[in-house]
C-alpha cells in the first residue's frame, strides 16, 4: 500500500509512547504530544530503552533504532497535529479531560482529520459528542505494551461512518496490528466481535 498517513498521538505515558513506537517501527511518521516537555522527554526516553532492549535481543540493530525514534517527533503544541490524518488520544482515564482535549483537536484539526481514543472505560459515542465530527470518531484500544502485543480494538459508535472504520483498520494492519472490530456500541453492550 503505497498511502502515507501522517499520525498524531495525545500523551506522552506508557500507551502513547508505546502506540508511538509501533507506528514509527512500521515506518510511518508520528507526532507525539504532551503538555510539557519533561513528559515528551520522559517517553522518548521510555521508547529508546524498550528498543535497546530489542537491540540486545538482535530485535534491532542501533541503526535500526536510530531510524524508529527519527520518525517521532515530540512537540508540546497540538497545532502540529492540524493536518494528521489520524489523531490517537492515549491521555489519563478523565472523560472530562478527554472530552476538552477532543473539543480543542475538533477547533485545530483539518476536517479530514479521525479522531480516536484509546479508552477503556468510556463510551466512544459520548466522547464523540465533544467534537463536530462524530462521523470520523471511533475507539482504537490498544493493549500494553502497545509496540509488543499485536491485538488493538476498534470499536466505533453508532455515528462513526464506514469510511472511517475502513481508513482506521488500514492504518491498523499498516502498523502490524491484529483488529478486533466491534459493531458499533458494541464494546458498551458486552457483545461479541468479529474478528
Amino acid at each position: 500500500m503505497g498511502k502515507t498517513y501522517k499520525i498524531g498521538v495525545v500523551g506522552a505515558g506508557n500507551m502513547g509512547s508505546g502506540i508511538a513506537q509501533k507506528l514509527a517501527q512500521e515506518k510511518m511518521d508520528v507526532t507525539l504530544v504532551d503538555t510539557k516537555t519533561e513528559f515528551i522527554e520522559k517517553g522518548l526516553k521510555n521508547i529508546r530503552q524498550t528498543l535497546e532492549e530489542g537491540v540486545k535481543r538482535n530485535i534491532f540493530t542501533p541503526e535500526k533504532v536510530e531510524e524508529i525514534i527519527g520518525r517521532i517527533k515530540g512537540t508540546t503544541d497540538l497545532k502540529e497535529l492540524k493536518d494528521a490524518d489520524l489523531v490517537i488520544e492515549a491521555v489519563f482515564e478523565d472523560e472530562k479531560v478527554k472530552g476538552e482535549l477532543f473539543a480543542k483537536l475538533d477547533q485545530i484539526c483539518e476536517p479530514k482529520t479521525i479522531f480516536a481514543t484509546n479508552t477503556s472505560s468510556f463510551k466512544v459515542g459520548n466522547l464523540a459528542k465533544s467534537t463536530s465530527r462524530p462521523d470520523r470518531f471511533v475507539g482504537t484500544h490498544y493493549f500494553f505494551h502497545p509496540a509488543k502485543n499485536r491485538l488493538v480494538e476498534v470499536v466505533p459508535h453508532e455515528g462513526t461512518s464506514e469510511e472511517t472504520k475502513e481508513k482506521v483498520l488500514q492504518i491498523a494492519n499498516l502498523h502490524g496490528k491484529t483488529c478486533l472490530l466491534y459493531t458499533s456500541d458494541a464494546a458498551d453492550e458486552e457483545d461479541s466481535v468479529d474478528l
